[in-house]
Formats: structure tokens, C-alpha cells, sequence
């Protein structure tokens, strides 16, 4: 090991720098917070650019799964243009979670475009007495959600993985406060007593499983893939929605989408049944891809 190597792993230098990412956090948080939300929005556009020039190596990571997907059906210059995209709405959405607890709901619903006759659908499906789960993805805002559900008067609880740093899970405990929390990394069980207590569960389902995951297609290549949101359907009896916020270009909103509903069907065969339910959700979040390629995390390695 490389003397840089050590350092970097000396357990006293991870704290400080933790630590001192914490305080540029806090900081930027609390300029953040009293910003005019269209300033927000190009804050985070020009936070954005700045890391798609800097940070090479999720650069090539993103214009590589980019190229995987759409290779033959777009140009090399047209990909670089969506991945460009993809940093910035990583930027804006990044400085758009630190301002919206902060938000009165007149402020917060005039971000957001959608229908009455969504939400009451939404509500009609807690009428089943079974729970729901609001099954989301890293795209567009995709914390806009939690917030959303919250304001709207949901009992809701949103699943969560921790941060390393420790220092920044206070932040973001903060931030998500106005739920209840259920850290993946610990007991599941209690997802299962909300959904019976007929509670909302909000989780995104979209990232790589790895071991702990069962592989299936997405844009027809094998993706690990998560089978709780399946597994808890099947559990219950709830219905899965797929549901999203996209970014709106010409005002600054964000677009609600009911992409589709999944109730879960008992043939006997339990891995039949998830690997149904799953594969509709990859192709739910396919879908809204295909409309919206710069919204959708591409920066992580899914394949």
C-alpha cells in the first residue's frame, strides 16, 4: 500500500474529512434555504456542469451505460449531450431536497404539476385496507416524493440506505423528517407490520442489488435487481405503484406520473409471482427512461 493510500484510510483523516464535508453541507444548506426556487434551479445547473467536467471517472460511467442502451439509436455527440443533462439534474435536485422542508405548502405544490384525480386514486387505493407501496427511482427529483406524500397527509415510510459518513446522515434525517424512516441495512420486518397497518411504504427500486439481488432484464441486458418490493407485495396482498416526478424544462416543475399499478397475483409459485411483478416494474421505469433519458441516474453502475 502506497504511502497516499495509507493516509487516505488512516481512520483519524476519514473522521476530519467526513467531517469537513459535513460543514461545506450545513453550509450550503442553510444559503440554500433562503434562496428563490428558480435561483435554485440554476445553482444546481451550474453544480451540475461544474461536476460533469470534474469528476471524470462517473462521466465516462454514465456516457458508457448511455452507449450500452442507446448506442444504436443515437449519435456519440447526442449521448454526451444527455449525460452533460444527467449532471445537471443531479445538481439541481441535489440543492432542490436541501430547500423544500423549508417551503411553505403553497410554495412546494406550486413546484409541482399534477392532478386531483391522481391523488384521489391514490388515496382510494388505501380503501383495500392492505397498504401500498409507492415504488419510485432515481429519476428526476426523486426526493420530491417523500415530501409530497408527506404534505399530502400520508402515513408514510420511506426506505432508506444510510451514508457512510455519519456526520451527513444528520442532515439527512433532517431533511426527511416529516416520515418515518426504515433503514434497509437493519430488520425489514417492520415494512411488512406498515403495509398490514394499512400505511404507505415509499421506496426506489431502481438501484443494483448485486449479490442480494435476482437478475432480469433491463433494457435487455441482466441487471441484479431487489426482490423486497415484490416480496412485501406478495406478503400482503398491496398494490405496487410505479410512480415518478420528472423535471418540467420550460417551468421549472416537476410533472407527477402514475406510470402504472401492480396488485400482485398468487399462482402457487413464489418465484413466478416476484419475478412478474419485477419485470413490470423494469418495464415501468423503461418506459419513463425512453421519455426522459437525462432525468434518470446513469452516473452509478447498474449492469
Amino acid at each position: 500500500m502506497t504511502f497516499l493510500k495509507r493516509i487516505k484510510k488512516n481512520k483519524t483523516v476519514t473522521d476530519i474529512r467526513r467531517y469537513l464535508v459535513y460543514i461545506v453541507s450545513v453550509t450550503s444548506c442553510f444559503i440554500v434555504r433562503i434562496l428563490p426556487w428558480k435561483v435554485v434551479v440554476k445553482a444546481g445547473k451550474a453544480l451540475g456542469l461544474f461536476a460533469f467536467y470534474i469528476v471524470r471517472y462517473a462521466k465516462k460511467r454514465s456516457t458508457d451505460n448511455l452507449t450500452r442502451v442507446f448506442g444504436e439509436e443515437r449519435s456519440a455527440g447526442e449521448i454526451r449531450l444527455i449525460a452533460k443533462n444527467v449532471y445537471k439534474n443531479m445538481g439541481i435536485t441535489s440543492l432542490e431536497f436541501a430547500k423544500m422542508p423549508h417551503m411553505t405548502d403553497d410554495e412546494f405544490f406550486a413546484a409541482t404539476d399534477y392532478k386531483k384525480e391522481q391523488i384521489d386514486y391514490l388515496w382510494e387505493l388505501l380503501n383495500h385496507k392492505k397498504g401500498v407501496i409507492f415504488a419510485s427511482a432515481h429519476m428526476g427529483n426523486w426526493e420530491m416524493l417523500a415530501e409530497f406524500g408527506s404534505r399530502l397527509g400520508f402515513n408514510m415510510s420511506i426506505l432508506f440506505k444510510p451514508s457512510t459518513n455519519p456526520y451527513l446522515n444528520k442532515i439527512w434525517f433532517g431533511l426527511r423528517g416529516n416520515n418515518k424512516l426504515i433503514d434497509i441495512s437493519k430488520d425489514l420486518s417492520s415494512v411488512v407490520r406498515r403495509l398490514r397497518a394499512n400505511e404507505v411504504i415509499c421506496l426506489l427500486f431502481d438501484e443494483n442489488a448485486r449479490k442480494r439481488g435476482i437478475m432480469l432484464d433491463f433494457f435487455g441486458k441482466p441487471a441484479s435487481t431487489y426482490k423486497g418490493p415484490a416480496y412485501f407485495a406478495l406478503k400482503t396482498g398491496c398494490p405496487v405503484v410505479c410512480l415518478y416526478f420528472v423535471r418540467k424544462k420550460e417551468d421549472a416543475k416537476h410533472k407527477f406520473i402514475i406510470e402504472r399499478t401492480i396488485w400482485p397475483k398468487r399462482t402457487g409459485n413464489l418465484e413466478k409471482d416476484m419475478l412478474d411483478i419485477l419485470r413490470q416494474m423494469n418495464e415501468s421505469l423503461e418506459q419513463v427512461i425512453r421519455q426522459y433519458p437525462e432525468q434518470w441516474n446513469w452516473i452509478y453502475k447498474r449492469w
